[in-house]
């Protein structure tokens, strides 16, 4: 399985202290924004748009362009053994608006800040990430957050509050559930990536981890044997739970409204709800849509 890389290529909560923020600039507070996968979305949009992304202009092209992470499944992958869900998805948004699909492959923060692309999945819905970031998001597709993985045979524990003193808990390094758990006395564990964590809680060296769904049930998928349980703890937990959508730099009303509709389309065929399914992990309704 690939890493899950840090702060803003994976669903994992991760320290950037500000809402919108991209990782490396410390500032005064931490915000759930902080937290997204790709807080892509601040570090591609934080600067000047490379060029207004109207629906006119992605026609005239006919190429939709997506930034994805080159290794980091289940989200994405260059090798296409298999893509990853924000790749599938993508290439279903493209077929729903009769474009082709091209992909800015990126690895570090400043690939993004420089990479010319038009759209960015798993963008956190936050009015506050909006504003800073001059993102425009389309309707969120999906609800997540950072879920508490495990071991199979745990029973009576249903939240992070439900944590007991002394139990272990991995949770990637300056992440933020690393801060919000630490300060309730959880011994935390840090990890560089997810995919170590899980293979600490399924070898018995932990007794629970703080990961993103995404992260549990593909590790479910290619693990079988090692199945592990996996608790929606973010719907308990303000700063640990969001919606996502697709960013769009820089793009216009007409653009949005299609990039909505594709994806009102996509939900009511169960085209995003299979895509999930594919990579072991359950498509959850936006709370916005609840």
């Amino acid at each position: 399985m690939s890493r899950s890389k840090p702060s803003w290529l994976t669903f994992a909560a991760y320290r950037t202290n500000h809402k919108g923020s991209s990782p490396g600039f410390v500032r005064s507070r931490w915000g759930k924004a902080t937290c997204l996968v790709l807080l892509v979305a601040s570090a591609v949009l934080l600067q000047e748009p490379v060029a207004a992304r109207t629906l006119e202009a992605v026609r005239s092209r006919g190429v939709i362009t997506v930034c994805a992470h080159a290794n980091a499944l289940p989200f994405s992958s260059r090798k296409d053994d298999p893509p990853g869900f924000q790749i599938e998805l993508a290439r279903a948004l493209a077929r729903q608006l009769d474009l082709s699909l091209a992909v800015a492959w990126v690895v570090t923060p400043n690939q993004y800040r420089a990479a010319d692309c038009d759209i960015v999945f798993d963008t956190i819905v936050d009015p506050e990430v909006q504003a800073e970031s001059r993102l425009r998001v389309s309707k969120p597709y999906h609800h997540s957050g950072v879920a508490l993985a495990l071991p199979a045979s745990a029973t009576n524990t249903g939240s992070f509050q439900d944590l007991k003193t002394g139990e272990r808990v991995g949770v990637q390094v300056g992440s933020v559930a690393q801060m919000i758990l630490g300060q309730r006395g959880v011994q935390t564990i840090p990890f560089a990536f997810e995919d170590e964590i899980l293979d600490a809680l399924a070898a018995g060296s932990l007794d629970g981890a703080a990961v993103s769904p995404a992260a549990i049930g593909y590790f479910n998928l290619m693990h079988p044997n090692q199945n592990i349980k996996l608790v929606h703890a973010y719907e308990r937990e303000a700063d640990l739970s969001w919606d996502v959508a697709v960013g769009m730099r820089g793009s216009d009303n007409l653009l949005r409204e299609s990039v909505n509709a594709a994806l009102d389309r996509l939900i009511a065929d169960g085209t995003i709800q299979g895509i999930y399914a594919r990579y072991g992990i359950e498509h959850r309704p936006p709370v916005a849509s609840r």
